[in-house]
């Protein structure tokens, strides 16, 4: 609620419903980037890119991450949180 976010902030995950209804979110993609690892987004495009507790269940996570690379503003950052917690289904 407090939080002084930029004009544009883009969601991408897995669930629509979840994702829709993120109060945050400007815009999002619905995406299982296991499937593709390849981010729907130009080179150079965003300022900042979160990665949270999700890093650790998917099947090409350099890949990801070289895309994250890709899709950021030079100077940009990147924050990619873990859990200490395993969820088999998941993983």
């Amino acid at each position: 609620k407090d939080w002084k976010g930029g004009e544009n902030v883009v969601g991408l995950g897995m669930n629509e419903y979840e994702l829709s209804q993120n109060p945050v979110l400007t815009s999002h993609v619905v995406k299982d980037l296991n499937d593709d690892p390849v981010l729907p987004f130009d080179d150079n495009t965003f300022d900042k890119v979160t990665c949270v507790v999700s890093i650790d269940y998917l099947n090409k996570p350099l890949q990801v991450c070289q895309e994250i690379g890709r899709v950021l503003k030079p100077g940009g950052e990147c924050i990619l949180s873990m859990s200490n917690r395993c969820f088999p289904t998941k993983a």
